[in-house]
């Protein structure tokens, strides 16, 4: 075969640990190629779940913006694929016509600058916390989520040499969950933790990922604020009954009903992957404590 083409056979993508790793192994093997025409097969494929096309979308496009004289063409993609991103904005990538979202489960696909964190969060307020089938929380609970997703945009910023986040998101019905994707190129969290611990000159006995979860836990310097972002969003889940995944790098933390796990990728992503799954089914009511208080004053 011409080394100028290369194939690439695409598998189911779910939200889950086996699909981190394909979608870490497919990173490995794209950006290796050295030819000038990149085929994907989605020949076999006959389901992706929704929300990993923001990080399919940082793969392709960090490639590309590297690349810029190298071709990306698909073929074997069924009606259903193609439907699914032509109604959520992935399709931009291949020219094809969109669709509208006639049944308002679809978090649009998105690629934000890192310089558009005023943009980006018009676009979380409206497209995940103004939705009305998201558990019911008070103005003060909704603007400290708000803070959180805008925590980890900043945390890009400020700790990546990334220059763009990929976002994207969808509501499974019959899972009464809500899955929410962003995604980036840059410096990982396992890098960075590391190199904040040796720096301090302190060893790390743990994944850098659920170190950087913990309460208060950051790379920044001491005295800057920071470090509440992930673990807010997890103490929330975790109430909520959802799912937070976490991939940077070789490391994953996963935390479900069923607890917290963390656990290596056989490759390496180069960058990191935030997912989070609000529990729709959630009937809860939340509000700050704060709040409670005052409305016994008035």
């Amino acid at each position: 075969m011409n080394n100028d083409y290369k194939f690439i056979y695409m598998k189911n993508l779910q939200t889950s640990h086996s699909s981190h790793n394909e979608l870490a192994r497919l990173s490995k093997e794209i950006n290796s190629f050295s030819g000038n025409y990149l085929l994907l097969d989605f020949t076999g494929v006959t389901f992706i779940s929704s929300n990993q096309f923001a990080v399919l979308g940082c793969i392709l496009s960090e490639f590309q913006r590297k690349n810029r004289n190298k071709k990306i063409a698909i073929s074997g993609m069924n009606n259903k694929l193609s439907s699914i991103i032509r109604v959520n904005g992935f399709s931009k990538h291949f020219s094809l016509e969109p669709l509208p979202d006639r049944y308002n489960t679809s978090i649009p696909y998105k690629i934000f600058s890192v310089l558009q964190i005023d943009e980006f969060e018009k676009y979380i307020t409206i497209s995940l916390f103004n939705r009305s089938d998201i558990p019911r929380m008070s103005s003060g609970v909704k603007e400290c989520m708000i803070d959180n997703v805008l925590e980890i945009f900043n945390n890009v910023k400020e700790h990546t040499n990334a220059e763009y986040l990929y976002t994207c998101g969808q509501y499974f019905p019959k899972k009464k969950l809500l899955y929410f994707t962003v995604a980036d190129a840059g410096e990982t969290i396992p890098y960075n933790v590391t190199r904040f611990f040796t720096n301090q000159h302190l060893p790390l006995n743990d994944f850098a990922v659920k170190w950087a979860v913990q309460s208060g836990n950051s790379t920044r310097q001491t005295g800057s604020p920071g470090g509440l972002g992930l673990y807010l969003l997890s103490d929330f889940i975790k109430m909520n009954k959802g799912e937070l995944f976490i991939v940077s790098g070789n490391e994953t933390f996963e935390q479900t009903n069923r607890g917290v796990r963390c656990r290596y990728l056989d490759f390496a992503f180069s960058g990191t992957i935030v997912t989070m799954a609000f529990n729709i089914a959630d009937d809860s009511s939340y509000c700050l404590t704060s709040e409670k208080e005052l409305d016994l004053f008035l």
